[in-house]
């Protein structure tokens, strides 16, 4: 059996975390355990999630993020802390269903090689429950062609943030993450692409619109998204000579 941790970065998500705790243990996966990986709430998230797990089968664990705040490190540091020989991200918001990730989890058991199952949109079979606005379509859709053209992959959705990887994976390609990360799933899924003995897939899944709080796009983000790009792109070469198997 393949043991499976999913880890929720939270940052003021006490109204969405109880609903999203209960939905992933509705779903009876076994050899499942949660790990809220908190940056610092003020809001009462920690509590929540804790009072909520004392009702919960699957095991629960608050981690507190002791690094650089922000998403990609808080994810980073609830991987460091998991037991699970596959590693999954979603977000606490509700965007991302529980009910989409057995579909994610089942595409290891048929392809033993697989590295990492990325959650898309924009395959066949995944979508929307709403129609978004033309901007957020129009950002999402110029974020990813930007990453397709500066990177050279080609996944169809590389923004969805929901992601499933072996734990062996993300340990050959950890040390090269960037301490201050921004899309970790992006990250990741870019760092494989330079091993050349990984495989990395997208399932469909559907995308939900957020139950509370706000999106957190700005101007701030989409620089900050531009400058990782970038950078890249001027580490392209050295990272691909770290990740490189030795020669025989």
């Amino acid at each position: 059996m393949i043991s499976v941790s999913v880890i929720l970065p939270t940052f003021r998500e006490r109204d969405c975390i109880v609903p999203m705790l209960r939905a992933l243990d509705a779903l009876n996966l076994p050899g499942l355990e949660v790990i809220v990986a908190d940056d610092h709430s003020p809001d009462g998230t920690e509590a929540a999630a804790l009072e909520t797990a004392k009702t919960m089968h699957t095991p629960v664990r608050v981690e507190q993020n002791p690094g650089v705040r922000g998403l990609a490190p808080s994810v980073v540091h609830g991987f460091s802390k998991a037991n699970g020989d596959i590693l999954v991200c979603m977000d606490a918001d509700g965007q991302h269903r529980p009910a989409d990730l057995p579909g994610l989890l089942a595409e290891f058991d048929r392809n033993p090689e697989l590295s990492m199952v990325i959650g898309s949109r924009h395959v066949p079979g995944g979508g929307f429950t709403e129609k978004w606005s033309l901007f957020r379509v129009m950002c999402s859709a110029g974020a990813a062609f930007a990453a397709r053209l500066a990177l050279g992959i080609t996944l169809k959705d590389p923004m969805s943030g929901f992601f499933a990887i072996r734990r062996s994976a993300f340990d050959r390609v950890k040390s090269c993450l960037s301490p201050e990360g921004f899309k970790i799933m992006l990250e990741l899924a870019f760092l494989l692409s330079l091993t050349g003995n990984d495989e990395v897939m997208e399932h469909p899944i559907t995308f939900a619109m957020r139950k509370h709080g706000e999106s957190k796009l700005s101007g701030r983000v989409i620089g900050q998204y531009l400058a990782m790009l970038m950078r890249f792109v001027r580490t392209r070469n050295r990272l691909r000579r770290r990740l490189a198997p030795p020669s025989r």
